[in-house]
């Protein structure tokens, strides 16, 4: 077995699993206990972090040594996502604004992460983090304008702020979940409320300067003529290689190809300044799981297989490995 060759799974609403993948088959390792208030996360190689936020208490499980720590969050904070990597365990979250807090594991130091007086505002929160190579960057959601802030990693001491970058936008009122970091691309999952409907959007950047931009898009009207019957849930994505895969509630699993086409740097004019180019979700290729609903997608570390986690009309989970 390899290093960082774990990875969590949804077993049921209160179970998760650590698992590997050997000769073909998936192999649990591990089961944790979890509620509809937690947030999980696995390093893929040391350890695993399970974080109550009703409680804000973070459990840390040691995988070779099965040891567990039970940490006590000394701030005031709304968590929304946790991240490990290497000696670090990273949280993002709000308290009247956002917050981004660092603990050194084998010290046992916590630490408050800058966050610049340009970017920090009442209401906004963290609601991802990624790491990019030597970067590790926290994703800023609610209210225009939204930003990626990045900040230095190392191992020993607190991550210094390098710098922060604006978002474009889909709509006005975006709120986005979740972030997915790739060699090439950097690709956000969102959602939008707007006078006239709803939207789902898969957001995909080219390079860190986001600058050049595209968005998958899914639009439900408020409109009684307007025919609604292709409006799709993204419930998760991946980026592998080129290709984008979809989890949709009513879709299935879907697969979109990017094209360097499709990319647009921000125009000059006022009217699509700061927003994204936009392609229908009419462009992607959907695979129907009638009366199932995939709600979570893995990959498989070091490899090009994918764990679809689908959950039936009662609520039982199943697992399907597919080949990208």
């Amino acid at each position: 077995m390899t290093e960082e060759n774990y990875f969590l799974l949804l077993k049921d609403k209160e179970t998760i699993s650590l698992n590997i993948y050997d000769n073909n088959k998936i192999k649990e390792q591990k089961t944790f206990a979890i509620s509809d208030k937690s947030i999980y996360a696995t390093d893929q190689k040391e350890r695993v972090a399970i974080l109550d936020t009703a409680k804000n208490t973070i459990t840390l499980y040691d995988i070779k040594t099965s040891k567990e720590t039970e940490l006590s969050i000394p701030y005031d904070i709304e968590p929304r996502c946790i991240l490990l990597n290497n000696d670090n365990l990273f949280m993002g979250g709000e308290k009247y604004g956002e917050i981004i807090v660092q603990y050194q594991i084998s010290i046992g130091r916590w630490h408050q992460l800058e966050i610049p007086k340009e970017v920090f505002l009442r209401y906004k929160a963290i609601d991802d983090l990624v790491i990019k190579d030597s970067l590790l960057m926290a994703i800023d959601n609610e209210i225009i304008p939204k930003y990626i802030l990045f900040y230095q990693l190392n191992a020993t001491e607190k991550l210094p702020f390098s710098h922060f970058k604006e978002l474009k936008s889909n709509k006005p009122n975006e709120d986005i979940h979740q972030g997915r970091i790739t060699p090439d691309y950097f690709g956000l999952r969102s959602n939008a409320e707007f006078l006239r409907g709803h939207s789902q959007h898969i957001t995909i950047y080219k390079g860190l300067d986001l600058t050049e931009s595209f968005a998958i898009s899914s639009m439900k009207r408020k409109v009684i003529y307007e025919n609604n019957e292709n409006y799709h849930t993204y419930n998760d994505f991946l980026i592998i290689g080129n290709k984008v895969i979809i989890a949709s509630k009513e879709a299935g699993l879907g697969l979109f190809e990017i094209e360097d086409s499709y990319f647009k740097i921000t125009s000059d004019d006022i009217w699509e300044k700061g927003f994204n180019h936009q392609i229908s979700d009419s462009a992607v290729s959907y695979r129907a799981y009638p009366n199932k609903n995939i709600i979570q997608l893995t990959q498989i570390p070091n490899t090009t297989k994918i764990i679809l986690t689908i959950e039936n009309n009662n609520r039982d989970i199943k697992y399907e490995i597919i080949e990208i």
